[in-house]
């Protein structure tokens, strides 16, 4: 009889406590509530004890890492005994619970860099674990490496081979978005999750930063995806958080977008990021460490959203939470009339947070359904 998987979890009690940052742990604990965290790919195991051992006291770095490498053992017993995708599933974990340890670490940049290079290994290791087919490549732009992962759907008997191009915004980053990719597969869509300039190991190891022009690493994107045979009959996109504002930016400025979601976006996002410091910051950090607030709220203005919106060729789709505190109803109808009721749709739920974390799985299968329909004769 083959033996159990058996009881693995590192006590507390061996943890070492937390110095000095008692406000940084407490601030994680409310930036991520258990929503955000599932969302973010996290396991409810993992949730539960890193909430519970960061409010005992442990610092929320240490406590995320060693349930990481909790997931990893795991994840190696599973695979030694040939079960790949329990192996698959420890090891998707683990790569949530380093992106959680690398987002307290906007300070300590060698740190930050090595809690994120572990989360891309373990993320890595779980694609080679995966039953669907899964294409890795970069594009560089400005010399900087920019990480994508394709998922191409099941065969597209039309030839139309749709592809939604998917981005994060300040915090989630690329592979962050993988619980949604089975959404837009089943949905017959390709997907294709990416680092703008600005995110990632783009940023932390490349030294990537956000400019207006990465609409140009955009475009080498689509180029990409097409000479792969993708996108024959134009490309969407989605972006969350700021990365829905500039997923507005970016159709804007590719005419082979033909459909644009922006999901906790607006095109006026600075009056959000001017009521928070701390998103404030780290958007600044995006940017390449700028840190005067005029010029980074400078840098949204300065994408034309309001002259530029109306004049793109895709359709948008906005969804909105009402409980968010960065980007207010308002706004999200005011994106709505801009682009013409013809050509947009606002999807409102009124007891959503930002970016719907608290309404995941209905926000993603409204999400993937909307982009299928743009592709329906």
């Amino acid at each position: 009889m083959t033996k159990p998987l058996g009881r693995i979890d590192t006590p507390a009690a061996k943890q070492p406590q937390r110095k000095g940052t008692e406000q940084l742990d407490a601030a994680m604990v409310r930036a991520y509530p258990i929503e955000r965290c599932l969302d973010y790919g996290c396991s409810v195991d993992d949730v539960t004890k890193l909430r519970k051992r960061v409010v005992e006291g442990a610092s929320w770095t240490n406590i995320a890492c060693q349930l990481a490498s909790d997931d990893l053992l795991r994840a190696a017993i599973e695979s030694k005994k040939g079960y790949r995708a329990s192996a698959m599933s420890f090891t998707l974990n683990a790569a949530a619970c380093f992106r959680l340890a690398q987002s307290a670490l906007e300070d300590d940049a060698q740190q930050r860099l090595q809690t994120y290079v572990a989360q891309s290994d373990a993320f890595t290791q779980a694609m080679e674990l995966a039953s669907q087919q899964v294409i890795r490549f970069d594009v560089v732009h400005e010399t900087a490496r920019h990480a994508c992962w394709l998922y191409p759907a099941p065969e597209d008997e039309t030839g139309k081979k749709p592809c939604v191009v998917v981005w994060g915004g300040a915090d989630g980053w690329c592979e962050a978005f993988y619980g949604s990719v089975a959404d837009y597969n089943a949905r017959g869509l390709s997907v294709c999750l990416i680092e703008l300039p600005g995110q990632g190991l783009a940023r932390l190891r490349d030294g990537s930063a956000l400019r207006h022009d990465f609409t140009l690493m955009v475009s080498a994107l689509l180029d990409e995806l097409s000479n792969r045979g993708f996108g024959r009959s134009g490309f969407g996109v989605a972006g969350h958080s700021l990365g829905g504002t500039i997923a507005l930016a970016a159709a804007a400025a590719d005419d082979r977008f033909i459909a644009c979601c922006t999901n906790g976006g607006s095109v006026v996002f600075e009056r959000g990021l001017a009521k928070y410091p701390r998103v404030l910051q780290r958007f600044g950090r995006m940017l390449g460490d700028v840190q005067d607030p005029n010029d980074i709220i400078g840098f949204i203005k300065d994408l034309g959203l309001e002259t530029a919106v109306p004049r793109m060729r895709a359709n948008v789709l906005c969804l909105q939470g009402g409980k968010d505190v960065l980007v207010a109803d308002d706004e999200a109808h005011h994106l709505v009339q801009l682009r013409g009721k013809a050509s947009a749709s606002l999807e409102l739920w009124p007891d959503g947070v930002h970016c719907l974390y608290d309404f995941s799985t209905e926000r993603n299968a409204v999400m993937t359904g909307w982009f299928a329909s743009q592709w329906i004769d």
